[in-house]
């Protein structure tokens, strides 16, 4: 089957990798190149790019989706299916059904559930104990489209962003080359999704790490950490004092787990503070805080943030 790819990110990767290797991958669509670095001199190229240059793929960068010589220059390529992974932008409608077979995209949930931007994050965040892939006819409204296939991964207890993204994207990887089978065999069928069991997640942002220990339970903190250690992290805001220059300063979590105990001590108050760890009561729970980054500083141990910032057992954190 010929194929055109849409992808950008790391989790683009297994898919891409999967296609190219049993079908033929005509072009590959991907996101702009970025400067970063000092001076912003150097230039950062997705993954994407970088795997289809080496293998002679043909790459588009589009500014603009809905221009017209962004389309003439995709009809070009006369793919029999576009096929969507982590892509990063909504495609126009028109571009969808250019493809023979059309187009259709894997997301990294068990739809109707978690439709949108960050499925993995949502599901971690909410303390789901499984999730999984579907793949899907892609329509004009976001995921929303007629499930074609669908499967299930574990989420581990101690499983992490980090850690769960790779197992999906393998799982998800074996998932779309069974159902480019079955689109190539003229099998593939279409299931509606049932709009009574959907749900939805936004795009990550900075104030999704933001927790209280007074107002969240130690579970609560600990799954959101799960979801948000890579960024944008998990941190509280401490009052830096009328004196400061800014009122208040973010101190990051880096490394937690919820206990149990401390039941008499206040939530948002420091349950213990010595050699033994330093421990906040929550809601409902404790967290034991094993590395944390205070504003401005390196990240530490628990013993170096005692020592230095002296966080007192029965006082507020």
């Amino acid at each position: 089957m010929r194929i055109v790819f849409w992808g950008s990110s790391d989790f683009s990767m297994p898919f891409l990798e999967a296609i190219q290797a049993h079908h033929e991958v005509a072009a590959v669509v991907t996101n702009l190149d970025k400067p970063f670095g000092r001076g912003q001199k150097e230039i950062h190229r997705t993954p994407v790019k970088i795997f289809a240059q080496s293998r002679g793929i043909p790459v588009l960068q589009p500014l603009q989706l809905r221009d017209s010589a962004f389309e003439a220059e995709f009809r070009v390529f006369s793919p029999d299916l576009s096929v969507i992974v982590s892509y990063g932008k909504i495609i126009p409608e028109p571009l969808l059904y250019v493809p023979r077979y059309s187009s259709i995209n894997v997301h990294a949930s068990v739809l109707p559930k978690y439709r949108g931007a960050s499925p993995i994050q949502a599901a971690l965040a909410a303390g789901d104990t499984v999730t999984g892939n579907t793949v899907q006819f892609v329509t004009r409204e976001m995921d929303k489209g007629d499930v074609i296939a669908a499967s299930s991964v574990p989420i581990l207890p101690g499983d992490d962003y980090e850690t769960l993204w790779p197992r999906l994207a393998e799982n998800g990887a074996a998932l779309l080359l069974e159902t480019l089978r079955r689109i190539g065999d003229g099998a593939a069928v279409r299931t509606p999704q049932s709009e009574d069991e959907a749900s939805y997640c936004r795009l990550i942002e900075k104030e999704n790490g933001r927790i209280s220990f007074a107002e969240l339970s130690a579970r609560e903190i600990y799954n959101r950490f799960r979801a948000f250690r890579h960024w944008p992290g998990v941190f509280v805001e401490k009052d830096c004092g009328e004196e400061a220059e800014c009122r208040y300063a973010a101190i990051f979590l880096t490394a937690i787990e919820p206990v149990e105990g401390f039941e008499n001590t206040p939530p948002g108050v420091v349950a213990q503070a010595n050699r033994h760890g330093l421990v906040v009561r929550c809601r409902e729970g404790a967290i034991r805080i094993d590395r944390i980054k205070p504003a401005g500083k390196k990240d530490m141990d628990f013993a170096s943030y005692i020592n230095g910032y002296r966080p007192e057992a029965g006082k507020q954190f």
